[in-house]
């Protein structure tokens, strides 16, 4: 459950990024559909860490892994295209 969990929690981190206009990786945000999915899939690993944990660390590893996805990833980002090679809007 908790690899379920960590994967869950990363992609929804990569939605909720790639949904803000403040995102640099794609022209155009993803929109209202990227929140939704990356909030149903931010309970999926809340639900999966508590399915595998009991209660309260199950609460703290799943916001430990959504910050850790929301955190890595615009760093991950930065790494595959440098702010250089990016085309002004």
């Amino acid at each position: 459950m908790s690899l379920l969990g960590c994967l869950a929690a990363f992609v929804a981190m990569a939605l909720a990024y790639l949904s803000s206009p403040n995102q640099r990786w794609r022209v155009r945000p993803m929109g209202r559909g990227g929140k939704v999915v990356a909030a149903l899939l931010a309970c999926l690993a809340l639900t999966a860490w508590i399915a595998g944990e009991t209660t309260l660390p199950g609460i703290a590893a799943a916001v430990t892994a959504l910050m850790a996805g929301a955190v890595a990833l615009p760093y991950l980002l930065w790494l595959l295209r440098p702010a250089g090679e990016r085309k002004p809007r």
